[in-house]
């Protein structure tokens, strides 16, 4: 784990940085890969070294590996037009000649080379796993280290990884995967600590004699836990610590339906509840700022949910909660104050119910609407620089809910000297009720600047691109709902698309989202 600070000023090119920094000309990243009845999964990208960096010429090279790590496909790639791209792997145990029927575990690595710094280690990668019932969607998360300068950077400090959130019931179980690098392990350790709603903790421990270089493990800890009896109809989390090496530890967990043969995927993020270091925490807010906050999507109509979970894995510290809920045009229609107060460390789950909340404070839910949290120290604490939460979006309490991975946001005044903000994500079009949002908000209080936000759509099929403006009020919301934009799904074809969002506001981000009708939601935050 490095430094916040650390990773904002990686993000914003800050001097030092810039000083320091070694170029980027290897960005990488490994997902796992399910191939099996109504299960399949794609990794989708958008050519946007062409358009953020005016690369000319990306090199690429996928790795299709077994189980146990070894290679059965490799190809490469010139990529010199701005426009999607999509890699299945249906296509490929096509093309090495495997029933595109058979099942099948494994791993997909992406490598992306350049002549040209492309900055980040990390590409704007996602994984797509989808079936008649579902999709679910998450971001790079695991990448095989570039050199030993880029392994050291990123394992300061060796923590657990957390902050996701488990079910178990008849018809749902959780699992994770994680990759290992590539070089062997002898003597994996695998500890897990699962946490429930009373804040109790039942530990499980694995030892895998030989983890070979890039073998992958499936867990389901059901099959050795009693998790429905521990977690009791109530939703839960975990912390847990392997053993690997050469590969950034960002794991993918999720949980699985089995009625609906479903399933939903995020990445873990830091137990930072020992971290105690003073790049931890961040600066008192100034005058005229929240000392962090978020603006957030809420889906409340009909039978929807949207709910925020804080799991205890935050820095030593004691904060609160506030949630203000707006207009689409930016209108404060309610405030609950003290919703939540954090103390860390502990066991607690901290969940939000925004639909109580809005019909608490006599909101109409069938209107679009989004909701700021706010969190602020208490009694001279600290604010943790590490603040992740958990977005559940849901159809149906039944269904399987997205968990999207996100910061609360501290408060950072440099921004106002960016002079622009770029954003991109893809446009699932092809599954059920997928919705676009754009979001205009900031730690600034009172704030009232406007977001003009030019969004440029590409296909797979070619470079023709398609452009939408919008006006997005201060503490507003728009939202472009899929299945009802005729012109927009003429222009995709039914393939999967990607977007750019350019604004001069640098305040202004998107998210996105699929609902589909058996109860399974997938979705991300724009990178």
């Amino acid at each position: 784990m490095r430094s916040y600070e650390n990773h904002l000023q990686q993000l914003s090119g800050h001097q030092a940085q810039k000083t320091l920094r070694k170029p980027t000309f290897r960005s990488s990243a490994i997902f796992p890969i399910f191939h099996l009845p109504g299960i399949s999964t794609r990794i989708c990208y958008l050519g946007y070294w062409m358009i953020k960096r005016n690369i000319k010429q990306i090199h690429s090279v996928v790795t299709l590996r077994s189980s146990e790590g070894e290679i059965i496909y490799r190809s490469s790639n010139l990529i010199e037009e701005p426009k999607a791209y999509r890699i299945e792997i249906t296509d490929l145990l096509k093309q090495i000649g495997l029933d595109e029927w058979i099942e099948f575990l494994g791993s997909l690595e992406v490598e992306f080379f350049s002549i040209q710094d492309m900055v980040f280690p990390y590409p704007a990668v996602i994984v797509n796993y989808y079936g008649p019932t579902f999709s679910s969607v998450v971001h790079t998360s695991q990448r095989i280290f570039n050199d030993t300068e880029d392994r050291s950077s990123n394992l300061e400090v060796m923590v657990p990884e957390s902050g996701f959130t488990i079910y178990a019931s008849e018809d749902r179980e959780p699992f994770f995967t994680f990759i290992n690098g590539c070089e062997q392990v002898t003597n994996c350790k695998l500890q897990m600590q699962f946490i429930n709603h009373k804040q109790e903790t039942l530990l499980h421990e694995i030892t895998i004699d030989e983890l070979p270089a890039y073998q992958i493990s499936l867990i389901h800890p059901s099959n050795s836990l009693d998790l429905i009896t521990f977690l009791d109809g109530k939703p839960g989390t975990a912390k847990i610590s392997f053993d690997v090496k050469w590969v950034f530890p960002r794991i993918i967990a999720g949980n699985y339906q089995h009625s609906i043969n479903a399933l939903s995927v995020t990445h873990t993020y830091y137990d930072c509840s020992e971290a105690t270091h003073t790049s931890d925490y961040w600066r008192e807010a100034e005058p005229g700022y929240h000392a962090a906050s978020l603006m957030i999507p809420v889906t409340i109509e009909d039978d929807c949910f949207t709910n925020i979970y804080l799991y205890p894995i935050y820095s030593p510290s004691e904060f609160e909660l506030d949630i203000e809920i707006y207009s689409a045009e930016g209108d404060l229609l309610g405030t609950e104050y003290k919703i939540q107060r954090i103390i860390s460390p502990g066991r607690e789950i901290h969940e939000i119910k925004l639909k109580s909340i809005c019909l608490q404070l006599n909101i109409d839910p069938n209107q679009t609407l989004v909701a700021k949290i706010i969190a602020s120290p208490m009694r001279g604490s600290k604010l943790p620089a590490r603040i992740k939460i958990g977005l559940d979006y849901g159809v149906n309490q039944n269904g399987l809910p997205c968990n999207i991975c996100k910061n609360i946001e501290v408060f950072n005044p440099q921004l106002e000297q960016k002079k622009r903000s770029f954003h991109w994500a893809p446009v699932l079009t092809d599954q059920e009720n997928s919705t676009v949002w754009l979001v205009n908000s900031t730690q600034i209080q009172n704030y009232t600047r406007v977001a003009d936000i030019e969004l440029t759509f590409y296909r797979e099929q070619d470079t023709l691109t398609m452009q939408r403006k919008f006006t997005v009020a201060a503490n507003g919301v728009a939202c472009i709902r899929l299945n009802e934009d005729l012109e927009l799904l003429a222009f995709f074809g039914g393939e999967v698309g990607w977007y750019t969002a350019i604004s001069a506001n640098p305040y202004a981000t998107t998210y996105y989202l699929s609902q589909h009708s058996s109860g399974v939601v997938g979705g991300d935050h724009d990178f």
